[in-house]
């Protein structure tokens, strides 16, 4: 459970840091400054800038993945706002955990919206109706994803659809024309080849024009996804986005992030190799990141140097917590889904490796809210 007192204030900065990243993806269309530190690629480039009201954009839904162990210590290391996956499978763990012979254990925490057995599937037929959908057009839901995505996750979303009476139809985005009649949808796709984007322009073209209703829209989705956008907060050229509240919340939870070569030189980030860690702007799945202190020097300086990785993300290392047990001692982080600018719950993820993801061995713990955090 975390602490009654530090509870409310993470909340808050966890809040505040998305409403951040949300000014981010709004500025993008007619900030080209911004354009030029994120460099998103030119096939989803298009449709960010083919969006209608840009300045209407917002974050619906995204995961903040944190390491630390007080509010002192406390970084958020990136943002997920591809998918509900891990919300769905720690929801389902805590509300397991309150089922269980030990649930008199957790008379003091809170139940919190995500441990609610159809949180999900409520949430994105609301999202239709507020979008003008009538109810007939939220009966058939379009699930959007590739075979590399976890398969646990979307298990329970199906399975949340089809109690509230939904019918899912598993697509990829350039299949969307097995299903004209299809008017909402979820899009939980990352693109490892950004050749694919070229094949989607039935279906982007449907989601710009408002013919396919889909949270967390291209516009936001191809922005925020990028890791560089934890550059935007970090780096002081891009203060002026930010009113004096949320700078205080990028300064208390974003840690040093800088643009590989726009914001810190080769030979600056050589030398700090202790010190930092090297991302690619679109990785997932804890790939495409190399941690100084993990590598020599040898190999440091190699992968800063070489031509694929410039423009990477460079970004403060935070030491990660560990949790001692029989078989040793496990690194842990804390996962802070927000859905619509409110956090829906918390959980933790541990592993041996200290790059924490499930798709590398990584394992879900339960973290319960405290009932004053409420």
């Amino acid at each position: 459970m975390l602490h009654k007192e530090a509870e409310p204030v993470l909340r808050q900065w966890a809040t505040t840091v998305v409403e951040c990243l949300q000014q981010v993806v709004r500025s993008y269309s007619n900030d080209a400054q911004v354009q030029d530190l994120l460099a998103v690629p030119a096939p989803l480039h298009r449709w960010i800038m083919e969006c209608p009201e840009p300045h209407r954009l917002r974050v619906d839904f995204c995961r903040l993945d944190l390491l630390g162990d007080t509010l002192g210590t406390t970084k958020v290391l990136e943002f997920n706002a591809s998918g509900p996956g891990a919300a769905l499978s720690f929801g389902t763990l805590n509300r397991l955990w309150r089922q269980s012979d030990l649930g008199t254990a957790l008379g003091g925490t809170a139940r919190t919206p995500f441990e609610h057995p159809e949180w999900f599937a409520d949430w994105l037929i609301d999202y239709g109706r507020r979008q003008g959908l009538p109810e007939e057009d939220t009966r058939d839901i379009g699930i959007f994803h590739n075979a590399r995505s976890a398969a646990n996750e979307f298990g329970i979303m199906y399975a949340q659809l089809r109690r509230r009476g939904r019918t899912p139809l598993v697509l990829r985005p350039d299949e969307v024309g097995r299903a004209d009649e299809l008017r909402l949808g979820y899009f939980k796709y990352i693109p490892h080849d950004f050749d694919e984007p070229t094949k989607w322009d039935d279906f982007c073209s449907r989601v710009n024009n408002g013919s396919l209703v889909i949270p967390n829209v291209l516009a936001e989705r191809f922005v925020a996804e990028n890791k560089l956008c934890l550059a935007v907060l970090s780096d002081p050229r891009f203060q002026h986005l930010f009113t004096p509240e949320q700078a205080a919340a990028l300064d208390a939870l974003v840690p040093y992030s800088r643009k590989l070569g726009d914001g810190i030189t080769c030979a600056e980030a050589i030398a700090a190799r202790e010190q930092l860690v090297l991302k690619a702007p679109y990785g997932c799945r804890g790939q495409q990141i190399v941690i100084g202190t993990h590598t020599t020097a040898a190999e440091w300086e190699s992968a800063v140097r070489a031509p694929q990785h410039q423009g990477w993300l460079v970004q403060q290392r935070v030491n990660v917590p560990t949790v001692p047990a029989e078989q040793g001692h496990y690194f842990r982080d804390l996962v802070v889904p927000v859905l619509d600018g409110q956090v829906i719950g918390y959980g933790s993820r541990l592993s041996t490796d200290p790059v924490m993801n499930v798709a590398r061995g990584g394992k879900m713990a339960a973290v319960f809210a405290p009932l004053s955090g409420t």
